[in-house]
């Protein structure tokens, strides 16, 4: 049996060997040529990230670089074609970070998934995600309300409450530092009715600027509010004093005060039966005071219930003067001319027969109305029907008192007493 030997012409089968396979490469690239694809936008998963947190620190992706903006893939054109950007996997290992001057840098990892073995290569314009790193805080803020937006005419913004008082935020301490008010607003433009919403909560820094919320973990993101709308009034301030000055002193019914009128603020049903607020309060007794008084009032307590006041700037509290002047006497000599008979019996004439033609009245008040008060301003009257004493012949004298009429804001005590002779009178 004759011998095979292997080694025999090995040279010229090495060369058939090498030219077989490149054969087999220009047979290929002709029939599948390599390609490249771009994707854009590709996003980077992250892995590991309890790598960082479990250390109580939380990580901040810094340029948006876990995003590659192209990521170019060459393979085979048979590949290239089939491949989506859902197809490209890019990862960055949280637990592999090196640290360059405080800025973290994680190397990205670029694959597909699908085709693994024949793509040729993959690369992206970016090779490594940035990102800061630092403790982990919370605080915790309370939530205020505001509104923005103008109301109908007439109407005001009363109560703003939210169905919750506090949030609570998680994140990058730096951040959360950062963080002094958490606040949310309701637009009101054209309300006239109690509005309930659901309302976005934003942060804000010291000097105002918004917070973005993008690296911060908030308990809630919106809450609950509600906005109660009042219909406004404005109405007028009455004030009543009581009590008697001092001997000698009158009040002069005049009041100065700087809340003649208030704004109030509530249901439209409610303000309707309002037409005044009238204050009788114990602090205007004058009782026994010889100077002015002058107080201040609490106006709330003159409210009726779910009425409040309308101005923001108004605290309720109103000062009140009530002035008192010196009481002024005065002697007049009245002329009996000055007292009309009324009522005389039909066929029966009267006359006031006193020896005197005038009476002395002493009149009081203030010295302004005393000193303008003259004689000519006093008259009287006698019913001459109360007087008589009827029967068939009313004839004779009678001592009667006189009514007096005198000006405003002058007072007498005297009582002016006439005798009027009843005569009757012949028949023709």
């Amino acid at each position: 049996m004759k011998k095979l030997n292997l080694t025999a012409n090995l040279g010229l089968k090495i060369a058939s060997l090498l030219f077989a396979a490149l054969l087999w490469f220009l047979v290929t690239n002709i029939s599948d040529p390599v390609d490249s694809v771009r994707f854009s936008n590709v996003p980077v998963t992250f892995r590991n990230a309890n790598s960082i947190t479990d250390n109580n620190q939380v990580y901040q992706v810094l340029e948006d670089s876990d995003v590659i903006s192209t990521v170019t893939v060459y393979a085979p054109r048979s590949i290239v074609d089939s491949l989506s950007r859902d197809n490209v996997v890019a990862i960055a290992d949280l637990e592999n970070t090196t640290n360059i001057d405080g800025t973290y840098y994680v190397a990205i990892q670029l694959n597909t998934n699908k085709y693994v073995n024949q793509i040729q290569s993959i690369t992206g314009t970016i090779d490594s995600v940035k990102l800061n790193i630092e403790g982990r805080d919370s605080k915790t803020l309370p939530i205020s309300a505001s509104t923005t937006g103008t109301l109908t005419d007439g109407y005001i913004i009363g109560d703003v409450v939210t169905d919750q008082n506090q949030i609570r935020i998680t994140g990058a301490e730096s951040i959360v530092q950062s963080v002094k008010t958490a606040s949310v607003n309701v637009e009101v433009t054209g309300y006239t009715t109690n509005i309930g919403t659901n309302a976005e909560i934003h942060l804000y820094d010291a000097d105002g600027g918004e917070v973005s919320k993008d690296n911060l973990k908030l308990s809630s993101t919106s809450v609950g509010v509600s906005v109660t709308i009042l219909a406004t009034k404005r109405v007028p301030v009455t004030y009543q004093v009581s009590g008697v000055p001092a001997e000698g002193y009158v009040a002069t019914g005049e009041i100065d005060t700087d809340t003649d009128s208030v704004l109030l603020a509530g249901r439209m049903s409610v303000l309707n039966k309002i037409d005044t607020i009238t204050v009788s309060d114990d602090s205007l007794d004058l009782t026994g005071r010889t100077e002015d008084l002058t107080t201040t009032i609490d106006l709330s307590a003159y409210l009726p219930g779910n009425v409040s006041f309308g101005d923001e700037d108004f605290n309720g509290i109103a000062t009140v003067v009530a002035y008192i002047d010196k009481k002024s006497d005065k002697a007049l000599s009245i002329p009996y001319s000055q007292i009309e008979l009324m009522n005389i019996p039909e066929g029966y004439d009267a006359q006031i027969v006193d020896d005197n033609k005038t009476f002395t009245l002493s009149v009081s008040g203030l010295s302004a109305n005393v000193n303008a008060i003259s004689e000519k301003d006093v008259s009287g009257i006698i019913d001459v029907s109360q007087i008589s004493e009827g029967g068939e012949d009313a004839a004779g004298t009678y001592r009667t008192a006189v009514s007096l009429s005198l000006p405003g804001g002058v007072t007498t005590t005297d009582t002016v007493e006439v005798t009027v002779k009843l005569t009757k009178l012949e028949e023709n």
